[in-house]
């Protein structure tokens, strides 16, 4: 047996629920009353039971079953004061209407995902289905203040970050929103008929408290976004193969009178030391790395080499030195430039069609 509740008091003192047999009761007394003394889950039952009564298709009560208590605020209420045969005007009955096909428009994803759930749900998919649900946690957050009138007590980017909303949600958040804050506005302005009767539980300090907390969730929304942006790490480059790297690369494959053949340019990417020969001005180079990553190629240019360390010098004898470049060992060939006697040049990384690419050291 249930035992009976401080509201089921407060009931028996208001006098029960409204009745219009003597015209005793306004509707927006009604409306005040109810919103009082019952709750959206009630609501909801109100508005079943009207579609029942109108004989409306049993796929549609199927589907409003589905949907969120939340959600039929106010349109519950009404539905009872008609059936019970308050003064519903013709604007209300359109109401009425509308606030259904409204109801029956958010539930069709819901249906066509179920219709389809034998396919493979994308990533942008899940992002969307996601984002509303997050909309459907907030909405039964939004009821609880409005049920309670403390609009103030809610922190939607608290919320938010407990919740895991990502910025990827924000966007779905910020729209949903943002058409209630609009109709919200245009109740507080008094400019609609019907959404003035519809918030007309709230008294104008409430309504404008209602604003308040609809822009907040707005603007945190805004927040997450554009902190999801800035610490979201960059995008690594796709390495692209080495083949590709040094594919527009232009040197000299081999020189009949210097008797010398070029290696093969793969092996330059990475490398910490290339030597380099140009057969028309006998200039012979040596490039050193920046860093453990070693050279790279861009075109037919170098990249990653030191600026300082990387030098050339002009060989009187190249028939001499160009064996000791190929063939010592890394000992004795650090020594090969330095004992040539000749001025020391930066290099500037350009290759070309006069360039012998002689040896790697990696």
């Amino acid at each position: 047996m249930r035992h009976a509740t401080v509201k089921d008091f407060e009931k028996a003192l208001a006098g029960g629920e409204p009745t219009w047999k003597n015209g005793e009761a306004s509707l927006t007394s009604a409306l005040n009353w109810y919103n009082y003394h019952s709750d959206t889950k009630e609501s909801k039952k109100f508005a079943l039971s009207y579609l029942k009564e109108i004989q409306a298709p049993k796929k549609d009560l199927d589907s409003l079953e589905k949907v969120s208590d939340a959600e039929f605020q106010n349109l519950g209420f009404v539905c009872r004061i008609k059936l019970r045969g308050g003064p519903i005007s013709e604007d209300s009955e359109q109401w009425i209407d509308s606030f259904f096909k409204r109801l029956k428009s958010k539930i069709r994803p819901i249906v066509e995902a179920k219709v389809v759930e034998t396919k493979t749900i994308s990533i942008q998919e899940r992002v969307v289905d996601k984002s509303k649900e997050h909309v459907g946690e907030l909405e039964g957050q939004i009821d609880e203040c409005v049920s309670s009138r403390k609009f103030n007590t809610f922190n939607p980017y608290q919320w938010m970050q407990t919740s895991g909303v990502k910025g990827a949600h924000t966007k779905v958040i910020i729209q949903h929103f943002t058409k209630l804050l609009l109709e919200l506005e245009e109740a507080l302005l008094g400019k609609d008929k019907d959404l003035v009767e519809g918030y007309s539980q709230l008294t104008k300090p409430q309504l404008k408290a209602f604003i308040n907390l609809i822009k907040s969730i707005i603007t945190d929304s805004e927040k997450v976004a554009h902190n999801g942006k800035a610490t979201r790490a960059p995008r690594k480059k796709k390495a692209q193969p080495v083949s590709k790297v040094v594919g527009k690369m232009i040197f000299k494959k081999d020189d009949n009178e210097y008797k010398i053949v070029s290696i093969n340019p793969i092996d330059i990417v990475g490398c910490m030391q290339l030597w380099t020969f140009n057969t028309k001005t006998r200039k012979l180079g040596c490039y050193h790395a920046n860093d453990a990553d070693g050279l790279t190629v861009k075109g037919t240019t170098l990249l990653n080499f030191n600026e300082v360390s990387s030098i050339q010098k002009t060989v009187r004898k190249p028939e001499v030195i160009l064996p000791l470049v190929t063939k010592s060992g890394k000992i004795a060939l650090k020594k090969v430039l330095s004992d040539i006697n000749a001025t020391a040049r930066p290099l500037t990384g350009r290759i070309n069609s006069d360039t012998i690419l002689c040896r790697v050291i990696k």
